[in-house]
């Protein structure tokens, strides 16, 4: 149980971690984690994802691209065909296979394979560095681009993990930072890695993906004052410094006249689940669809204790997760599930109680795509506070049977071990994993216990996080395959008799279902 202050914290890390799609330890693992997408991605090492902040900054996705290089010393240059800028140039050849892949599932290449790029790329080079911006798409309420770096610092403290992917050593090397101009309020960030190039040239290129969520409102804002580009403060941060030193500015060009709409159907179509204690249906509210990407909003009871994940990866991955296809045969696999409200006391005001679901691609130029299918596999549910609880004594005898809302389990083991209540409970099937229930201590008890902890060197020591040994938080799951049980370990002092409360975690709700919209006339 964590003290009020630093549960706002880890709540609010938890949020902005949770939002888009974990940063991972390379992009081969990030295909694996994305249905559908390539397994042969050249891998590159994320960096610390690094947040933009304009008054509110809220979330990270991983990703790359390639870097441009310009022949004249401070000048700018600007293409439509970013890849002819760099085509037959040192060190670039993989960097352009790799976002070839990239724009597979981000929807760029199908709104280039259309013609559709508004905004043209830019590069720049000063000194030994060269940067430049890439695939800059404005959506009706979402600014995506790409940014690269090329330097002489970045080659030579450039290394190769263990893992085979490649990093830099960023404490001896300069940061460059790219700063949105013209939108003053935005959520967003991004973070990247390094690429290393497959010719003779072991060229390393730090890339980077951005996505920044506008309003629609101040989208049309920028639209209203016909604009001509979009523009960038670019800044750096020297080794062992904490601020920015602005650069320049750049600007990428812009035609309005390109730019389209936002495709926005409204739904409201309610989807019944049959035999859950805490949801009966949800809500599929809208779809809308862009040059990119497609998305659906779902919508749930409005103030409701639990939240839904639809997206899934480890234990249940390829078991639960959506997908869209449309009249003509074509499937959209689901890229990113950004949950609502996980935690009240972190969502910004606009959140409403449901998720907002990313599908790679689009039907957006094919005029002949009148319907769209979502095929629902299943999802989980998590409550946000217990919602039932039960007694324990040590010395009553085993087994004990428990009902928790529609299931029921039989604790067959208890044992008390260093500062924690463990519980054994008979597994009723081999392959599961995980029981679905996190267990815990009622939250005053657990707020006074932090407090002696904080207070009692021992017992701080005692529950001190250590480099690769896993948090234990009171979630039932078993480690190993073949065990005939789940273990549960909860923190809590030791007593003569325990009061357990009971919330659902990462709870498996199977859902075959098939619900099909028009998007079209």
């Amino acid at each position: 149980m964590l003290k009020s202050v630093r549960d706002k914290q880890v709540k609010e890390e938890l949020t902005q971690s949770l939002q888009e799609l974990p940063v991972p330890a390379s992009l081969l693992q990030f295909a694996k984690d994305v249905p559908n997408m390539a397994e042969s991605l050249p891998a590159i090492p994320a960096r610390r994802p690094t947040r933009q902040r304009s008054r509110k900054a809220r979330f990270t996705i991983a990703a790359a691209c390639a870097l441009a290089i310009v022949a004249s010393v401070g000048a700018a240059q600007v293409s439509p065909t970013f890849a002819n800028m760099v085509k037959g140039l040192p060190g670039f050849s993989g960097v352009l296979s790799w976002l070839d892949e990239v724009r597979g599932y981000d929807g760029v290449r199908n709104a280039r394979s259309y013609g559709y790029e508004p905004a043209e790329p830019v590069v720049k080079q000063f000194g030994d560095v060269t940067i430049g911006i890439s695939d800059v798409y404005l959506t009706g309420d979402k600014l995506s681009y790409k940014t690269f770096v090329k330097s002489d610092e970045i080659k030579k403290n450039a290394f190769k993990r263990d893992n085979g992917g490649w990093d830099a050593d960023w404490r001896n090397t300069t940061d460059y930072l790219f700063h949105i101009v013209d939108f003053k309020e935005f959520s967003g960030g991004g973070s990247g890695g390094i690429i290393m190039s497959d010719d003779s040239t072991k060229e390393p290129i730090y890339a980077k993906i951005n996505n920044f969520a506008l309003t629609p409102q101040q989208v049309q804002d920028f639209m209203n004052k016909n604009p001509k580009e979009l523009r960038f403060s670019v800044s750096k941060v020297q080794p062992g410094q904490q601020n920015a030193e602005f650069l320049f500015e750049m600007s990428v060009p812009f035609d309005k006249s390109q730019w389209r709409e936002d495709l926005i159907v409204p739904l409201h179509q309610q989807v019944e689940v049959a035999g859950d204690p805490d949801l009966p249906s949800f809500t599929l509210d809208q779809v809308k669809i862009t040059p990119t990407n497609t998305y659906l909003d779902v919508k749930i009871e409005q103030g409701a204790n639990h939240y839904l994940e639809f997206r899934q990866t480890g234990d249940y991955e390829n078991k639960l997760g959506p997908y869209l296809t449309d009249d003509k045969g074509n499937k959209y696999p689901l890229l990113v599930d950004r949950v609502q409200k996980m935690y009240d006391n972190a969502a910004s005001p606009d959140e409403q109680d449901g998720n907002k679901m990313e599908f790679m691609s689009s039907p957006y130029f094919d005029p002949s795509v009148k319907r769209l299918t979502l095929h629902l596999n299943g999802f989980q549910l998590t409550e946000k506070t217990p919602s039932a609880s039960f007694t324990l004594s040590p010395g009553e005898k085993l087994p004990k049977t428990v009902r928790f809302k529609d299931k029921q389990f039989t604790i067959v083991g208890t044992s008390y071990k260093k500062g924690y209540l463990w519980l054994k409970i008979k597994k009723d099937r081999p392959e599961d994993v995980r029981l679905g229930i996190q267990f815990g201590i009622p939250r005053d008890l657990g707020q006074a216990y932090q407090e002696k902890i904080e207070n009692t060197p021992e017992l701080k020591e005692l529950y001190e996080p250590h480099p690769g040994v896993a948090v234990i938080d009171g979630v039932a799951r078993s480690e190993r395959p073949e065990d005939d049980y789940f273990e549960a370990g909860i923190r809590t002092p030791e007593q003569d008799s325990y009061e357990i409360t009971m919330m659902r975690n990462a709870n498996p709700i199977p859902l075959q279902k098939e619900i099909t919209f028009e998007i079209r006339k």
